[in-house]
């Protein structure tokens, strides 16, 4: 599906911190027929159909322990969205910044220690597509306070939960919305964190290709209530990402 503006305070990017570029072009470019575009400054947009999809850069050296996926969410003002999160009792890891005419961003750390970012666009409205195969479809959050995060993000975006699923996976939607983009679920204290799912057609058979490409399976495909099919792999460089069949 096409996008042309994001819902506020919906997921509307993501970057990959890699500590190896190359094989992170290698490996997701083979995965999801994306097309990388390298800018002067080394950042890669990857592109489907000529529509960006999500970002990556190499980490520089001392940099290690930021690799992953940074999921970014939809703001019209950076400058409310820091005083939201600091008032909700997060944290600022990277003040707004102007990126270009892009747009502008900014980096947190929810209260239970996960990393996000929020978006302020300008020439850059975030993904061009969502929910197709080879791009996002699903925004997990694993925590340890299903509750008390859930309630940070309603606090700073304005999200709405629904009622939770079978496996205990609270969804959740923009303000005033009806479509559910991501969910929150228990997980470990040491490692919360968001996983960024990609859209699927068959789960099992693009699990098998990721693993021939490199990548390792961290849980293995499964049935998940309120989601659709889902498989959690690292890919060769132990970025953890999903892949998601929606239900």
């Amino acid at each position: 599906m096409k996008i042309t503006r994001h819902l506020l305070g919906a997921p509307c990017w993501a970057d990959l911190d890699t500590p190896d570029l190359a094989s992170a072009r290698a490996f997701y470019s083979s995965l999801f027929g994306w097309h990388a575009l390298e800018l002067p400054s080394g950042y890669v947009n990857f592109t489907l159909r000529e529509e960006k999809i999500v970002g990556a850069i190499k980490l520089k050296e001392g940099e290690e322990h930021s690799v992953g996926w940074t999921v970014y969410f939809m703001t019209e003002d950076l400058t409310e969205t820091t005083k939201a999160v600091e008032a909700a009792g997060g944290s600022v890891v990277s003040p707004p910044r102007k990126v270009s005419v892009a747009g502008s961003a900014a980096v947190y750390k929810a209260p239970d220690g996960t990393v996000f970012g929020a978006w302020e666009p300008d020439k850059h409205p975030g993904s061009g597509l969502v929910n197709e195969p080879g791009t996002p479809s699903w925004f997990g959050l694993s925590t340890a306070d299903v509750v008390g995060s859930t309630a940070f993000y309603a606090q700073v975006f304005g999200w709405a939960a629904v009622s939770p699923t079978a496996g205990d996976t609270i969804c959740v939607t923009a303000a005033g919305e009806s479509v559910e983009f991501g969910g929150v679920a228990k997980g470990p204290v040491v490692s919360p964190g968001w996983t960024l799912h990609f859209a699927v057609e068959d789960v099992d058979a693009a699990s098998a290709t990721a693993v021939s490409l490199g990548a390792l399976v961290i849980s293995s495909p499964a049935d998940v209530p309120g989601v659709g099919r889902v498989v959690v792999l690292k890919d060769p460089s132990s970025v953890t990402f999903a892949l998601v069949s929606r239900a």
